[in-house]
């Protein structure tokens, strides 16, 4: 199953508590078959390029993210929570990457 890493800060004055319970209601309102719950991980500032946060989410196939936005663009509440959300974050010290295992 692919994997999508988020790397990020929150911005300044920003609770981690806000963040996670926004996020967890936007992936609880879109629920999407093939898309599995987000899983939030907290980094203690080791390294020079430090993101304090990441969040993981693992999905079937890449449809399954696609169909997530989909749902999230075509509802004003989820869209306005989205946009919430993006508020929440410091975009310079974020980036997204997918893996995806190779079995051996």
């Amino acid at each position: 199953m692919p994997l999508m890493i988020t790397y990020y800060n929150l911005k300044d004055g920003v609770s981690e508590k806000e963040f996670v319970k926004k996020t967890k209601e936007l992936f609880d309102s879109a629920k999407t078959a093939g898309l599995g719950s987000p899983k939030f991980y907290r980094h203690h500032w080791i390294g020079a390029n430090r993101r304090l946060y990441q969040m993981h989410i693992e999905f079937k196939d890449l449809g399954a993210w696609d169909k997530f936005l989909a749902i999230v663009e075509k509802d004003e509440k989820l869209t306005r929570l989205a946009d919430e959300i993006r508020e929440l974050m410091d975009f310079k010290t974020h980036y997204d990457e997918t893996l995806r295992e190779i079995t051996l």
